[in-house]
């Protein structure tokens, strides 16, 4: 299942960036590609619903809104070891990064491979966002908000940003999946859910604030 699923993501991700590989692999084309791209498996997402067993139905929605209940240790083990192998690597293009997000041609005039290096940062988090659904389902609104937060709290470097990025998205799951398990318990609000009622408000917040 672990193999499936990381292919399916990666196959994904690789259609999603040979389309924005013609433009140039500007992180705009690659957003709106990803978007549409979404967009399309979202409805197939939706067909395969109306298709499935309703006695599955409520797991699925469950899955699908992003939860904790019923993971063990070996849920975690994957990606554990994906992190602790991605995190060194990501370091490591730290300054090339920090290029980037520059300009498009500062990057260019010093020697940095500005589309390998964007290939790369791209699929390893491409790999991650799978593992993680594996895991938890869906819990893909801390994905907007822990790196805003990081940003604010040290800075844009990204030497800096990611370590704090993944503590920060740990943290929120935890607490989302706290607040779950005792707002309504002994009923349960899946932590997907909770993180986008609680996200959702501060990032609206946060860019009107950019914006003032």
């Amino acid at each position: 299942l672990i193999a499936v699923a990381v292919t399916a993501g990666l196959a994904t991700f690789a259609v999603i960036a040979l389309l924005a590989w013609r433009g140039g692999f500007l992180p705009d084309r690659f957003v709106l590609i990803g978007i549409g791209t979404g967009y399309g498996l979202s409805a197939v997402t939706t067909f395969l619903l109306l298709r499935a067993d309703p006695y599955n139905t409520p797991r699925i929605f469950t899955w699908l809104s992003g939860t904790t209940y019923g993971r063990t240790f070996p849920d975690v083990v994957p990606v554990a070891v994906a992190l602790a192998l991605a995190l060194p690597v990501l370091l490591s293009l730290r300054g090339r990064l920090d290029l980037l997000a520059v300009d498009e041609d500062t990057p260019r005039i010093v020697g940095v491979r500005v589309e390998r290096t964007r290939f790369t940062a791209l699929a390893i988090a491409a790999l991650l966002a799978a593992l993680s659904v594996i895991a938890v389902g869906v819990v893909g609104f801390v994905g907007l908000v822990a790196p805003h937060l990081a940003r604010s709290l040290v800075g844009a470097r990204h030497g800096r940003a990611i370590p704090v990025a993944m503590l920060l998205g740990a943290v929120l799951v935890c607490v989302a999946d706290a607040l779950g398990r005792t707002v309504v318990a002994p009923a349960q609000v899946p932590a997907g859910l909770m993180i986008a009622l609680v996200g959702a408000p501060y990032f609206v917040w946060m860019l009107r604030k950019s914006r003032a």
